[in-house]
């Protein structure tokens, strides 16, 4: 019986050619007659399409037959050998949708300039803010180059919001206006009333309603004035201090941003390239599961609340990029609850899910209902997993206040393609900046906001990738019935892969794996007795990542990747698998600053499951042939030359 998902996929043979040839044939057609529709009564520039080929297309040609050529070295992908990095095949409906579009080369920045697929995108945001449970008459989003400028957008509105009473507190105070403000713990004060360590926990959503009553009590001309000249984002960082200092006689010390060990390394980043520092993105201790853990959350928000260090954001992962863990993000959602009421703390929370995020559509049954952990375990076909904590979580993303989500990872379609999701459009009027020369005017047909870009960081984008996006949704919708399916199928993969690297026999090697997968990610690692330092550990596990590595003729059997869990972001996942190596274990503990290589098998390929051959076995047997190809007997002297240099190039 065949696999309906397959049908999907262009497929690692081409199998299903003949669809997209026809799709991106039409296409081609469709365009061609659109442009000769366009004032048929203009005379044609080209004189004759008969002449013969001049030199510019000779060279054409040949330069286009290299590149076709120099392609052919790219790295596979599509098949189900290919168990790298986030990359796999991409839906036929995203591959034909961004052809088409790219022909009209819209620009997404404006309506003005792409009318149809800034409507697209929009219609994107509602589908991705449905699939999390955001409500989308409230919520609002947008595609991104990628995750990096999604999460970059999170912080940025966020440290705008959290900012943002301080300075209604004096536009306010100059303009002889004032108003009511909720605070954490439920009570309701008077703006002037506050000190500044309370405006700064301010809820993200009363910070916004303040906006608003902001603008209700002055005239807009002269409240937009006085609000511009005390933003953060205008007086910049120094300016903003003395500010604060001279108004408050307190310049508290700078807000910071919580994430945890495994968080993406995107966010030092963004620290710095806001401006808010390096040193003040805190890194919060991970659970041996490589998530992060939330009483430890508790005591740094107490520790931070302590000394008076206000907290700007806590970001949360979906999905880490070295493990696909995914963060118990309820709980951190009921940390954040419970600072409220006994600390009168608060702040952003952020879910980074770029990875992660498309998880969700399991949660969602095709009527738009949730599915309990239940009905999730009946998809996927685990008897105890996916995990109640699991669905939680996962559930979760509608309770934060923004989310990122790649589609061009467990999205399956064409690159550039991320989306940022904020809960509460409000927020996006923070960093809004008018282009004098796009029109801003609003139509029923762009929807209420066709300037894209006043809201957010990039400029030009391609509408191509929202046209990819959206026919890939819509085609392949995002519940349990449509995409979760796709999700679904890699989970199990994993699941068998993981099972496979617990029961194969290694000997003389020894399998450690990490604990069992959250996503569809599997990490693990080689050892033999007779390594006696960390080092030579990890030169042979970085010996097996080279061997199963893409190359110049891309001659590896299988392609995997490796990661390194340091200290002491990863304290916590690396003591428990270095106490299951034993008394080696204890040894290496001394050395563990240089960090732990672990290799790691993305198993996102839709054709991993039921396929011939058994791709699975086929990694697990290629990882201990390259093992093997360095044993050679432990005294072995080529052996030990190859640990050597293995070690100095991890070093």
């Amino acid at each position: 019986m065949s696999n309906p998902l397959h049908s999907l996929f262009l497929g690692p043979k081409g199998e299903n050619e003949q669809i997209l040839k026809e799709l991106l044939d039409s296409a081609l057609e469709t365009h061609l007659r659109w442009r000769r529709s366009n004032h048929p009564e203009d005379p044609s520039p080209i004189a004759s399409r008969e002449s013969p080929a001049p030199a510019e297309r000779a060279e054409l040609r040949r330069h286009f037959a290299s590149l076709l050529e120099q392609l052919q070295g790219s790295v596979p992908f599509f098949s189900g050998r290919y168990n790298g990095h986030m990359l796999s095949e991409q839906t036929i409906a995203g591959q034909a949708a961004y052809f088409a579009a790219m022909l009209y080369n819209p620009n997404n920045v404006s309506g003005e300039v792409a009318p149809v697929t800034t409507r697209l995108e929009e219609e994107v945001a509602h589908l991705l803010a449905e699939m999390i449970g955001y409500d989308p008459m409230r919520c609002w989003g947008h595609l991104t180059s990628g995750g990096t400028i999604a999460n970059f957008e999170a912080l940025w509105i966020a440290r705008n919001v959290f900012y943002h009473p301080v300075a209604a507190s004096l536009a306010a105070r100059s303009l002889g206006v004032d108003v009511s403000v909720s605070l954490p713990d439920g009570s309701v004060a008077m703006l002037s009333q506050l000190n500044l360590w309370q405006l700064l926990n301010i809820r993200p959503a009363c910070s916004l309603d303040l906006w608003e009553k902001l603008w209700l009590a002055a005239p807009r001309p002269a409240l937009e004035s006085a609000l511009k000249s005390r933003s953060l984002a205008t007086l910049g960082y120094q300016d903003y201090n003395r500010q604060l200092a001279a108004e408050f006689g307190d310049p508290l010390p700078p807000g910071v941003v919580l994430a945890s060990g495994t968080a993406h390394y995107s966010w030092a980043k963004i620290v710095a390239a806001l401006g808010v520092g390096s040193n003040q993105l805190v890194f919060v201790p991970v659970e041996p599961e490589c998530r992060m853990d939330p009483d430890a959350l508790w005591r740094e928000i107490e520790s931070l609340t302590s000394r008076r260090i206000p907290i700007m954001a806590c970001v949360s992962t979906c999905g880490t990029t070295e493990q696909g863990a995914v963060d118990d993000l309820q709980r951190i959602v009921d940390v954040r609850a419970r600072a409220e009421r006994e600390l009168g703390v608060t702040f952003h929370i952020h879910s980074d899910a770029c990875y992660g995020g498309y998880a969700a559509s399991l949660t969602r049954a095709p009527d738009g209902s949730r599915l309990t952990a239940a009905g999730v375990r009946e998809i996927c076909g685990g008897a105890h997993w996916p995990t109640d904590q699991w669905t939680r979580s996962v559930s979760a993303l509608e309770r934060a206040d923004s989310v990122s989500i790649d589609p061009h990872k467990l999205g399956y379609v064409p690159y550039p393609a991320g989306a940022f999701l904020l809960k509460d459009r409000r927020g996006r009027e923070l960093v809004a900046t008018d282009p004098p020369y796009l029109a801003l005017t609003t139509s029923r047909e762009n929807g209420d906001a066709p300037v894209i870009g006043r809201f957010i960081f990039e400029g030009s984008k391609p509408g191509a990738s929202a046209a990819a996006t959206w026919l890939s949704h819509k085609t392949i919708p995002l519940n349990s019935a449509g995409h979760g399916r796709i999700i679904a199928s890699t989970l199990r993969a994993a699941r068998d892969l993981y099972a496979l690297f617990g029961s194969a026999d290694f000997s003389p090697y020894r399998v450690v794996r990490l604990p069992e997968p959250d996503l569809n990610i599997v990490c693990f690692l080689l050892h033999h007795p007779s390594l006696g330092t960390l080092s030579e550990l990890n030169a042979l596990n970085e010996m097996i990542y080279r061997e199963l590595s893409p190359d110049a003729e891309m001659s590896a059997p299988y392609m995997i990747t490796r990661t390194r869990l340091t200290s002491p972001a990863y304290d916590g996942a690396i003591g428990p698998l270095l106490l299951s190596l034993g008394k080696d274990g204890e040894s290496y503990q001394e050395s563990i600053a240089e960090g732990l290589t672990v290799l790691r098998a993305t198993v996102m390929n839709p054709f991993s499951v039921d396929a011939s051959p058994d791709y699975l076995l086929g990694l697990v047997d290629a990882v201990r042939r390259a093992a093997m190809s360095f044993l050679g007997g432990p005294a072995s002297p080529v052996r030990r030359h190859r640990l050597r240099r293995a070690t100095c190039h991890a070093q």
